[in-house]
């Protein structure tokens, strides 16, 4: 069958829209060539020649959005591209986050579009050999279900390693036939996750984006047009806890201006820091720009509570004000119903800061409210601060033993603390409170998988993909940080094939 792209006349502009509306990619004139030549590939593996059946199809189907996604970006990757950059992070950025790092908890990381794993599994080899084994949490991302699934069979070929000394590749890799297989300890290190970054899902506990000590997102940006840059650019310092790094490609456009960020010179080009109390800089870096503002942020989600309107007395009866101890102690309920409402704005705005700061003091007067809590608990895991957010956790359940969402949480601090059958049994107990709390089932399932029980896994995540299902795809999941149905049952289904790919 010829290769030549198939005419496609209006129908390339509608593809591109659609490309742009789902998944913040851009292709303009200058790469409308490439797009048409990724769009016949793509329809003729689904033996598509009708331009408009496929439009429709590709908006109905996610898995073939995935597909084309697939072919018409460059996805180059290898292990160690761009090796300067993992010298940086070699020498400066591990030494300075070991500086600050609490030993009660795991170091972060995030390969935000990982293609076929090549950076991630680089990524867990350097901190491995940095005597990290074991200490750390990489997370690894893309929209493409095909390269997740590439990605966890960590089965490469010779080009995958190209540039790698025989030493790399004897160490971490076994020949197999004409390919290489990644050793096990390196390859369990990485979680892959299904997240579309021009999506707002994240920071959030139920994608398991949050408090992330360095986040590589390279030559990603270079797909999005200026206002999804500037987008996806405050979501990604959002996942970063204080002092935690971003690196982008050397092809990605600058972030200065677009967040609040350290700019630091590297060895390797610009990298960013998310601003910390007490940050102490890597020795062989200088930060060149200061702290960048930042735009207005959306119309809040939560307001204060007007203050009452007074009753007025029984008519014939005179008013009576107030003596002193009542007006004392109506001021002071006044003040905590604010701060409540601060306290929830605060984090539906993600100050994390604030939203920690008021809602622990006002669990410190009363700590009666398990919402109030369950905004401490949150607040504080999303600025990295798991140890103090497993502390809040276990004082609000010595409280409030049958608030599932705490139980929840405290499944997920386990989870992160690497406590992974801990955090099944949290998860279990949420589920056995609420059977129908699906992020409970997306623990549980998340858990099990780290643990290699498969089956277990696969069930909970089909219970959770059943219970999605049967709600609107807008309608928001409770628990879940504001994510809608729809966006976390792609989730679910994309969990489930990386389990099947493990399973075969």
């Amino acid at each position: 069958m010829s290769s030549h792209p198939l005419p496609w006349s209006g129908a390339a502009a509608d593809v591109a829209e659609l490309l742009r509306q789902r998944t913040g990619l851009v292709f303009g004139e200058a790469r409308r060539t490439a797009l048409e030549a990724g769009l016949g590939r793509a329809m003729r593996r689904i033996r598509v020649t009708d331009p408009a059946v496929y439009l429709a199809r590709l908006a109905a189907e996610p898995p073939l959005l995935d597909d084309l996604v697939g072919e018409i970006t460059v996805g180059e990757t290898y292990f160690f591209r761009d090796p300067q950059q993992f010298a940086v992070i070699r020498d400066d950025v591990v030494p300075d986050l070991l500086s600050r790092w609490a030993r009660d908890r795991p170091l972060r990381a995030w390969s935000a579009g990982c293609a076929t794993g090549e950076e991630p599994y680089t990524l867990a080899i350097v901190l491995r050999e940095q005597g990290l084994a074991g200490a750390a949490h990489i997370v690894a991302t893309d929209l493409s279900r095909t390269a997740l699934a590439q990605a966890r069979r960590a089965l490469y070929t010779r080009w995958s390693l190209r540039g790698v000394s025989d030493d790399v590749v004897q160490t971490y890799f076994e020949r197999v036939g004409d390919r290489f297989a990644l050793a096990a300890a390196v390859r369990d290190a990485v979680e892959f996750r299904y997240l579309n970054l021009a999506e707002d899902t994240y920071p959030s506990l139920a994608t398991g984006i949050w408090g992330m000590d360095l986040i590589l997102c390279r030559n990603v940006l270079i797909y999005f047009d200026g206002e999804t840059v500037a987008r996806v650019a405050r979501r990604l310092m959002d996942s970063l806890r204080d002092d935690g790094w971003l690196l982008l490609g050397g092809s990605d456009p600058p972030l200065a201006g677009l967040v609040p960020s350290d700019v630091v010179l590297t060895g390797a080009g610009l990298a960013y820091r998310r601003p910390g109390r007490g940050a102490i800089r890597p020795r062989a870096t200088d930060v060149v720009a200061a702290t960048f503002p930042l735009p207005p942020f959306a119309e809040p989600l939560a307001t204060k509570r007007p203050a009452p309107s007074p009753v007025p007395p029984p008519r014939g009866e005179p008013r009576r004000e107030p003596v002193r101890g009542e007006r004392e102690s109506l001021v002071q309920e006044q003040q905590a119903l604010d701060d409540a409402a601060d306290a929830t704005r605060c984090y539906a705005e993600r100050d994390y800061e604030r939203a920690a700061e008021l809602a622990r003091r006002l669990v410190q007067r009363d700590g009666s409210d398990p919402a109030l809590w369950v905004v401490l608990v949150r607040a504080l895991a999303n600025r990295g601060e798991l140890e103090a957010a497993g502390r809040a956790c276990a004082a609000a359940l010595d409280r409030h033993r049958t608030a599932t969402e705490l139980v929840y949480l405290h499944a997920l601090l386990l989870s992160e603390a690497g406590r992974h059958a801990e955090a099944a049994a949290a998860a279990r107990r949420a589920l056995y409170l609420d059977r129908w709390l699906v992020v409970a089932h997306l623990a549980l399932g998340a858990a099990f998988a780290r643990l290699g029980e498969v089956d277990g896994a696969c069930r909970a995540f089909r219970n959770a993909k059943r219970l999605l299902t049967g709600m609107p795809p807008g309608e928001i999941v409770p628990a879940s940080d504001g994510q809608a149905a729809g966006r976390l049952a792609e989730m679910a289904r994309v969990q489930l094939q990386l389990l099947g790919e493990a399973a075969a």
